[in-house]
Parts: C-alpha cells; sequence; structure tokens
C-alpha cells in the first residue's frame, strides 16, 4: 500500500521527514481536485543521545524526555513520593527523583489548552517553585503506550533537565540512592524550525455546510508511528478519493501537532474555522486504526437520534465494523466537548492490547492491516455521500 509506506516513517513536528510527507500528503490531495493551504509555525525539534546515572560505580541508562534541557553534573539525590513530600522538600540545585505517586502517569503540558487537570498543575507548579537542578523519573510501562520507561514530562515549555529510570532498575539501587555522590549526564538538544498545518477543501455550490474527515500525521520520535497514525492518514486520504457530496464542502484536515506539546495544528484550524464563520456540521476523526487483527471500532458524539439510527444502518452495511466505545484523548475531542457532531474511528482492540505498540520502535508497517483501511473508508464515504 504506497500510502501507507510513504508515511509510515519517524516524522515528529518540524523534523525534515514531517516536512517532506506534508508535501507528499498535499501533492496528493491536489491531484484529486482538492484546493490546499498551509500554515506556518514555529516549533521545537529534539535530538538526545545516550545519557545515564552514575552511583556506586553502577551505570545506568536513562530515556530523555523529549525537549528536555541538558544537563551534566554531580550531587546528591533527594526522593519526593508524593505531593506532600515535595510541597516539604528542599531541593534547589539538586537532583531530584520522583518516584511512587508522583511518577503514576505522564504529566500533561504545561497549559495544554484542552485538558489540563488540577492534579497535573499541582505538581509541575510545585517542581518549577523548588528550582531542582535536575530531575528523575521513576517510571514504567503504561497503558496508553508502548515506552518504558514513560516519560513524566515531555514539554518543551517547562525547562528543568529531566530524564526517566525504569522503576524495576530503581528497586535494585534505591537503598544506594540517599548521601550517595552521583553523576548525571542528559544529553538533550532542542532547536527552533517551521512546521505546516495543511488545509486541503473542495467546495459545492450552496453548501449546508462542511464536513471535515481528519487524522493527525505526525509521530512521535523514535518510531515509524504506522499504526499511530500513519494507518489513520491514509484511510484519511483513501476517503478523500471517494466523496461525491455535493450538498458539504469538504475539508480534509492531516492535524500536525497532535503528539508535540503544543497543538498548534489543531488550534489554527480552529482559529481558521472561526475568522471564516465555518460552520462543522460534522466531523470524522481517524486515530490508531486497523490493527491487525482486529475490527474498525466506531463511535459517534452528538448526532440526533435519526442521525444515530442512519449511523448503525450504515456500520451495518459495511465490512468489519462494529459499533466503539467513545474516547476523548483526540483532535475530535474539541469539536465533541462544544457540541459539534463527530464519528471517530480506531480499532477495535484499542485498549486491549493496540495500544501496547504505540510511541515506540515496535510500531512498525507490519501491525497495519491494509484490508481494514480500506474498509474505514469506505465506511467513511457512505456517511459522508449520504450525510443530509
Amino acid at each position: 500500500m504506497e500510502l501507507l509506506e510513504k508515511i509510515a516513517k519517524p516524522r515528529p513536528v518540524g523534523t525534515n521527514q514531517n516536512q517532506e510527507i506534508t508535501e507528499y500528503i498535499e501533492a496528493y490531495l491536489k491531484s484529486i481536485g482538492y484546493a490546499t493551504s498551509k500554515i506556518p509555525f514555529q516549533c521545537k525539534v529534539w535530538e538526545s543521545k545516550d545519557s545515564y546515572l552514575m552511583i556506586d560505580g553502577m551505570k545506568l541508562a536513562l530515556q530523555v524526555s523529549p525537549f528536555s534541557e541538558e544537563f551534566h553534573g554531580t550531587g546528591t539525590a533527594i526522593i519526593a513520593r508524593n505531593i506532600n513530600e515535595l510541597q516539604k522538600v528542599e531541593c534547589k540545585n539538586q537532583i531530584l527523583l520522583l518516584t511512587e505517586e508522583l511518577a503514576q502517569e505522564p504529566l500533561q503540558p504545561k497549559n495544554f489548552p484542552f485538558y489540563y487537570p488540577e492534579n497535573h498543575k499541582a505538581i509541575i507548579e510545585c517542581l518549577e517553585a523548588k528550582k531542582p537542578s535536575a530531575m528523575i523519573a521513576i517510571t514504567g510501562g503504561t497503558s496508553m503506550s508502548g515506552i518504558r520507561p514513560f516519560p513524566l514530562i515531555e514539554d518543551g515549555n517547562f525547562h528543568i533537565p529531566v530524564a526517566s529510570l525504569d522503576k524495576e532498575i530503581f528497586l535494585e539501587i534505591e537503598g544506594k540512592v540517599l548521601d550517595k555522590e552521583m553523576e548525571l549526564s542528559i544529553v538533550s538538544k532542542n532547536e527552533i524550525t517551521t512546521a505546516y498545518q495543511l488545509i486541503a477543501s473542495r467546495k459545492v455550490a450552496n453548501p449546508k455546510g462542511t464536513i471535515v474527515i481528519c487524522a493527525h500525521m505526525d509521530s512521535k520520535y523514535n518510531t515509524d508511528g504506522a499504526l499511530d497514525n500513519a494507518s489513520g492518514v491514509a484511510t484519511m486520504l483513501y476517503a478523500a478519493k471517494g466523496i461525491e457530496t455535493d450538498r458539504y464542502n469538504i475539508d480534509i484536515v492531516p492535524f500536525n501537532s497532535e503528539e508535540y506539546y503544543d497543538p498548534q495544528g489543531e488550534l489554527f484550524y480552529l482559529e481558521e474555522i472561526q475568522k471564516s464563520n465555518k460552520e462543522v456540521s460534522l466531523l470524522v476523526n481517524i486515530d490508531t486504526v486497523a490493527h491487525v487483527g482486529s475490527k474498525v471500532a466506531v463511535a459517534s458524539f452528538n448526532l440526533t437520534e435519526n442521525e444515530q439510527m442512519e449511523f448503525e444502518n450504515t456500520m451495518r452495511s459495511c465490512t468489519n465494523i462494529v459499533n466503539g466505545q467513545p474516547w476523548y484523548a483526540g483532535d475530535h475531542a474539541a469539536f465533541a466537548y462544544s457540541g459539534a457532531k463527530c464519528i471517530l474511528l480506531s480499532a477495535s482492540d484499542l485498549f486491549e492490547g493496540c495500544l501496547s505498540y504505540t510511541h515506540c520502535p515496535k510500531d512498525t508497517i507490519d501491525l497495519v492491516d491494509a484490508t481494514l483501511i480500506e474498509n474505514a473508508a469506505e465506511f467513511i464515504c457512505k456517511i459522508v455521500n449520504a450525510y443530509n
């Protein structure tokens, strides 16, 4: 499948490969009759090299958090296990280890516009007030990705150097940490560059509104992102070719910052909608679809009773399409929360194994079933072409 092969490569926002794939998607959409525009935005491109913690003669490999600042130095460690300990600890210019309750899940980036829980905000603000020289998060795996140890903080607006150490390794050295001089090396570099949010449109005479088909095109670092979300982009592009409605304008939007700490691509598109007084009649988002051995799970948001009946009838008429549970950690969320009618496509086993391959080197093209991409695209075309 040529579309999938062209896209399933590491493509974090602003990288050369991200730019090349943006241009490829633009050329494809132009070739099938869509007018395109690209909105430039500034972003950080990150790279790191082997980093380590040296303690008591042992050299332990660390996973540097994306967009971390660099650090090289020595010192003694201070451990904080929960927010109460963090609030009381004095760690200015020292190495702070975060574990247990403070390292249970990835923290949302500072002031993330769509979701920033109060407990995450409290931890971030307390860390910034305490001013440690560097931080090591003691983490393991997470149900939301395949990376281990997972990065606790992935945020270019957070300026304390931070890396992660696997908690199973930490258990072996925990008794040696306190009061021992340690050497810490976090090798990390950020550069400012320009990325683009692509919008492709096809207009009709006397439109009743706009239908948006979207899928995020960017990936995390160090992954081909085949499932997450080259599969969704390929589905979106196949669907774009088969849409034939003469009642609605169509926007095809490969969001280019869903995996980034600052969702500028989506914010720019939301701003464009507001400026042009565009009415989004329906939004279809495709994210992590077509996992081998699964089916295509579809969920709806804010549909009327009649629209829901039509949605279910269409679903039953299609191959490998099943009911899915609605979830909100994607580009459809801002629209769904605002009351817009949305449809979400993802893998039926998303939370039962599929996510364990994402955000890491395991997410390769052999995990994607090309037939399911065709099934998903057919379903989208049926929904859009019949939408009244």
